[in-house]
């Protein structure tokens, strides 16, 4: 669906990736290092797999470079190492690895389905910052339901295509999921609701599309990090921008009271009001929903998002008065520049006046009363109304007798 939003010249979906090399990417396990055979042909690399119990001896898990990985770049011991290739589906072989961290690649083609046998996967599955081209597997829902808790699923900043499948829903124990960045497509499934104790989504700059499920007001651990330094970078909350969501915005997302940090719709094309259930988000410090179509009053409710830091609604169709609450929400925001309603709205109009096509309805304005009358005396009877009397003939006398 073409974009009609009014988003900045130059704006894209898709910017391009930067192929240059990542300076800032994470040997978790403190580098590469090479082991020779007899005639140094087994020659074995750090894949930056950790297992717990001694899948072969020690903390990590070594990968002989006999399987088909190409294009595999190391370093010198303690260097920063970069792979590149494809990941190779033999990963899948490698039953009890717990935790597998490939971020910060070049590593391209399909995320392996082979994957989904890595079922006592337990702590963190993190494939993002590489260049991996295919639709996310659906294997991986599957094996990954058993996964306790805080426990992260990062496959973001990818080239990833295509919807997210359903049975990601059974991952019901994450407690991050970073799926951002990439050029997935269809609706998010109703069954994400299913993540009972997910603390963080990140869904944005993708091709998404169609009305938020009303199931995401089940995901009532929301909250968000405030750390950085975590896997998931700080970003926190329910980030949901830069799609192409439409429609109405869920009343239920007023059930999500724990969000501590943000909510960010910004970019997409909703059209409904503002949910007045928004106020009930009242330990929110960042709200983000500019550049959309959202229409009428903003709710009197926001007046109670006590914790507001940031609030962005600028280029909707929002109108009338600013609720008083609203405003004297404001006066608490430390950085003027952090509140910003106005531009690209016709607040203070009302809304009839204002977007007369999207049909609101003013109320009509009273007729004065009219002043008071006397009543004007009734006219005095002309001669000819006056009643006319009869005189009676008169009798006759005893002269008039014969």
């Amino acid at each position: 669906m073409a974009r009609t939003t009014n988003r900045p010249a130059g704006w894209t979906s898709s910017p391009t990736r930067s192929m240059q090399p990542r300076r800032n990417a994470r040997s978790l396990c403190g580098g590469a290092s090479t082991v020779g055979g007899a005639r140094g042909q087994r020659r074995w690399t750090l894949l930056l797999l950790i297992a717990v119990g001694s899948l072969i001896s020690g903390d990590a898990v070594l990968f002989p470079t006999t399987l088909p990985v190409a294009g595999t770049t190391v370093l010198a011991s303690n260097a920063i190492v970069y792979y590149s290739g494809t990941i190779p589906t033999e990963l899948g072989l490698l039953t009890k690895v717990t935790r597998i961290f490939l971020e910060y690649n070049y590593f391209t083609g399909p995320l392996p389905t082979e994957l989904g046998t890595l079922s006592m996967m337990d702590t963190y599955f993190n494939v993002q910052n590489n260049y991996l081209t295919s639709t996310l597997p659906t294997q991986l829902g599957v094996a990954f339901a058993d996964m306790y808790w805080h426990q992260g699923f990062f496959v973001s900043s990818n080239l990833l295509t295509g919807p997210i499948p359903t049975q990601y829903g059974r991952m019901t124990n994450l407690d991050t999921f970073y799926a951002y960045n990439n050029q997935l497509t269809g609706r998010v499934p109703s069954e994400l609701g299913l993540m009972a104790w997910v603390q963080d989504v990140g869904l944005y700059t993708n091709l998404l599309s169609s009305t938020l499920p009303t199931q995401l007001g089940q995901l009532t651990k929301i909250s968000g990090t405030t750390d950085p330094n975590t896997l998931g970078g700080g970003k926190g909350g329910l980030s949901l921008y830069t799609n192409d969501f439409t429609s109405t915005l869920p009343t239920e997302l007023g059930r999500l009271t724990n969000l501590k940090e943000v909510l960010r719709l910004h970019f997409n094309e909703f059209t409904s009001t503002i949910p007045s259930e928004l106020g009930m988000l009242t330990a929110t410090t960042l709200v983000a929903m500019s550049y959309n179509g959202f229409t009428g009053a903003i709710p009197t409710q926001i007046g109670s998002m006590v914790a507001i830091e940031q609030l962005y609604l600028i280029h909707n169709a929002l109108c009338a008065d600013i609720p008083t609450q609203v405003a004297a929400l404001s006066a608490t925001v430390l950085v003027p520049e952090r509140w910003n309603i106005d531009s690209g709205n016709a607040l203070g109009t009302p809304c009839c006046e204002a977007y007369p096509e999207h049909n609101h309805t003013c109320a009509p304005t009273a007729l004065p009363s009219p002043l008071p009358t006397t009543p004007r005396p009734s006219p005095l009877p002309t001669l000819s109304a006056l009643p006319t009397t009869s005189v009676p003939t008169p009798s006759p006398t005893a002269t008039d007798l014969p």
